[in-house]
């Protein structure tokens, strides 16, 4: 009963379970190690697990090209499916990164560490998935573990969903401006471009110079998308992807359109489910854009957009547009051939699609509007409003002529 020894024995029972548990994990059966989900919590037999799925993998893919089944254009063979971990597989990797280990089988390369060093040098596609929640029933909450991406030579493209972004828990993040070409970035709570092109830069001030610093550019990055997260405005940073051709920033809180002159490739924008209203012409900024979303905002008029004569695609659906005349705006813009504006009160004007499809004249066969192109009765009443336009103009009829919609069938 005296304390004294209670607390002794205590410590060495303590030690010695310690040191079982350290035995233990590497060399416990597999079969317990099952029962007692390992395989779910415990870094080594994450990984015992994971060597042995890529060795699996090697070897159906090195079967399938002896056999000439799945082999791609430049005659490597092809994965299946695009990588999908959580933060605890990374950390994983990560971990035994720093600490060397010898192989626990040296008969069998099945559970080798290197299966998965050689996989991640390889790997194109990887999708990482987070959690703020406990993992199962243990103390593990995904979102607290640290890793990095020193491992990842050729990644081309990188999902993230509700991750903690920041130097705090990524590291070498920047490795992946030599490779990465798509990088998309979902409900992580990002409150600024700067926040995911500068992730490994803690302490940057967004001024010319870093923005000119070649070193922090992401020169091969073609798509980003950052969708659902709290951005409120574009930062300088994103010109630091001046190669980007598809910017996907739907679902944020973005009030204004800045900072995208830097952007000369830039074709697609979405910009849906914001809050935009457009105060400026966007030639200015967005002068080669071909597609943009913009639904779900506060627009109320087309005007300008009148000289984005690279325009091919317009979404502006669910927005305040009003007046027929707000959309007159568009129908001279040469190359425009879909437009969306379903859930606008304009929508409830009398004849609206002729209305609109005439302005387009001998185009309006070309124009799909809400999703249809024009019916042959609406391309013969368009005819008709264009010949009573040119008479109420006293006009001369033979301005007509190989203008309305019809024209071209005549001339077959």
């Amino acid at each position: 009963k005296d304390p004294a020894f209670l607390m002794k024995r205590r410590s060495e029972l303590e030690t010695y379970l310690q040191s079982t548990f350290h035995f233990l994990e590497k060399n416990v059966p597999p079969v317990l190690a099952d029962f007692l989900d390992f395989n779910k919590y415990e870094s080594h037999f994450i990984l015992r697990n994971l060597a042995h799925d890529f060795y699996e993998r090697e070897l159906e893919l090195t079967n399938l090209a002896i056999s000439g089944d799945t082999v791609d254009s430049s005659g490597e063979v092809s994965a299946k499916d695009c990588t999908k971990w959580t933060p605890l597989e990374m950390n994983s990797i990560s971990q035994r990164l720093q600490h060397s280990c010898p192989p626990t089988d040296t008969e069998s390369k099945q559970y080798d560490f290197t299966n998965i060093v050689d996989a991640c040098c390889s790997l194109k596609e990887l999708e990482l998935t987070g959690s703020l929640q406990n993992l199962g029933a243990s103390n593990i909450i995904p979102n607290q573990l640290k890793y990095d991406f020193l491992a990842f030579k050729s990644l081309t493209r990188l999902t993230m969903q509700n991750v903690q972004l920041n130097d705090e828990f990524i590291t070498s993040f920047g490795l992946l401006r030599s490779t990465l070409l798509e990088l998309v970035v979902h409900d992580c709570g990002i409150l600024s471009v700067a926040n995911v092109l500068l992730c490994d830069n803690p302490h940057y001030l967004l001024d010319t110079q870093i923005i000119s610093s070649p070193n922090v550019k992401w020169e091969k990055l073609i798509l980003l998308d950052i969708s659902e997260n709290s951005l409120e405005t574009l930062d300088s940073s994103i010109r630091l992807a001046p190669a980007l051709e598809t910017l996907i920033l739907s679902k944020n809180k973005i009030n204004s359109l800045e900072h995208l002159t830097g952007l000369p490739r830039l074709r697609k924008l979405d910009l849906s489910r914001n809050c935009i209203s457009v105060s400026k012409e966007l030639h200015t900024v967005l002068g080669q854009i071909t597609h943009i979303d913009l639904s779900h905002n506060k627009i109320q008029t087309l005007q300008n957009f009148k000289k984005l004569y690279s325009l091919q695609d317009l979404n502006v659906c669910d927005n305040e547009i009003r007046k027929m005349e707000d959309v007159f705006h568009i129908c001279s813009l040469p190359c425009l051939e879909n437009i969306h504006l379903a859930n606008n009160k304009v929508t409830k004007e009398v004849d609206y699609r002729l209305k609109i499809l005439e302005k387009f004249g001998q185009r309006s066969r070309e124009i799909c509007l809400d999703g249809e192109f024009a019916t042959q009765q609406e391309l013969d009443k368009v005819s008709v409003l264009m010949a009573l336009r040119v008479t109420r103009e006293k006009k001369s009829p033979t301005s007509l002529f190989g203008n309305l919609p019809n024209s071209e069938q005549w001339k077959s």
